[in-house]
């Protein structure tokens, strides 16, 4: 048994040695488009775990998220004209958190479809405010975006080890509020609001805290979106970016740490198939939302924990093999007579 648990090790080890290693060298082993589709993997993974810590740990129905990603976006692009580009992006999310906290303060008291729909309407203000602030968005026309080049690497490169930065450094943030008392009080407050005040948790603190994270989350992302797109407009970030993400957070599985790194690359696999379609995209987003809120509401990252609990089952319905030497029972009464 000790000596299996130690092979087993030594197998995660070298697989994630391995996946580490793929992923450093990935600029050497595909070419620039490929390199900018995994790069949106990671950029889209960033923004839906601001979405698992809104939606699937706090239980909050927030619409908002393509808002914080614009903001992002375009305050990190306007102000890395004057300093470094982590410097930048570091203040465009304290700038996403403030906004989020400011409309979380009047929105925990909102639930369910009232929340969703104050939140999607600050979304389209937002959107709004992007094509009027022509002097730091180019307004309706838009804006270019700096590139940021390390060293002797390409463009493609540099976006990619940024994209995979920034993604690593987001995964590690959210794990560490998942394992900490404060992932564990904001699922109280998903799971048990009325029963929190109880055990003095405050629901209220802890909703405008997952708020500002969750904005900052996708501020950070839209800050390396910005980067990969190189010119930034007010359409990008619609209620269209808005369903991809949901298909992101809800695909993958909204309440797991990796669920989003699975809806990133469905998503992104999906725009890849579906292109031709245009604004069908839309139509098959939304199709693909509803069947998985339907048969699989854990999402992709919930289908181990679905097989388990199948085999468990399967193995309790099955009748049970008679133990080694003993006869059928009705073999011996045959005989007995």
């Amino acid at each position: 048994m000790l000596r299996d648990i130690k092979a087993l090790t030594v197998v995660k080890a070298l697989a994630v040695t391995a996946v580490v290693m793929v992923l450093l060298t990935l600029p050497s082993l595909v070419n620039p488009y490929r390199l900018f589709l995994v790069s949106l993997v990671a950029v889209y993974m960033v923004a839906g775990l601001g979405l698992t810590i809104i939606m699937g740990w706090t239980g909050q129905v927030v619409l908002a998220q393509a808002a914080f990603f614009g903001m992002g976006a375009y305050l990190t692009a306007y102000w890395h004209e004057w300093m470094p580009w982590p410097l930048a992006a570091a203040l465009a999310c304290l700038a996403a958190a403030a906004a989020g906290a400011v409309i979380g303060f009047p929105a925990v008291r909102l639930h369910g479809f009232y929340l969703a729909i104050a939140t999607l309407a600050f979304s389209e203000l937002v959107r709004r405010g992007f094509v009027e602030l022509d002097s730091i968005t180019g307004g309706i026309a838009g804006t270019d975006v700096e590139p940021v080049q390390f060293g002797g690497l390409d463009v493609a490169a540099s976006q990619w080890y940024l994209a995979l930065s920034v993604a690593a450094f987001a995964l590690l943030v959210a794990w560490r509020i998942r394992v900490t008392s404060l992932g564990r009080c904001l699922l109280a407050v998903r799971d048990a609001e009325v029963a929190t005040a109880s055990v003095s948790i405050s629901a209220a603190r802890y909703k405008l805290v997952a708020f500002a994270l969750s904005a900052a989350m996708g501020a950070l992302a839209g800050a390396v979106y910005g980067q990969l797109q190189a010119y930034l407009t007010p359409e990008i970030f619609g209620v269209g970016l808005l369903i991809q993400f949901l298909v992101v957070a809800f695909v993958g599985g909204v309440t797991f740490l990796l669920g989003p790194l699975l809806g990133a690359i469905f998503v992104v696999v999906a725009r890849e198939l579906l292109q031709d379609l245009g604004a069908g995209q839309r139509l098959a987003y939304a199709i693909a939302l509803i069947l998985v809120v339907r048969f699989l509401p854990s999402g992709l990252a919930g289908l181990p924990a679905l097989w388990r609990r199948f085999r468990t089952r399967r193995s309790a319905a099955a009748p049970s093999a008679p133990a080694a030497g003993e006869q059928p029972a009705l073999a011996s009464s045959g005989g007995d007579a």
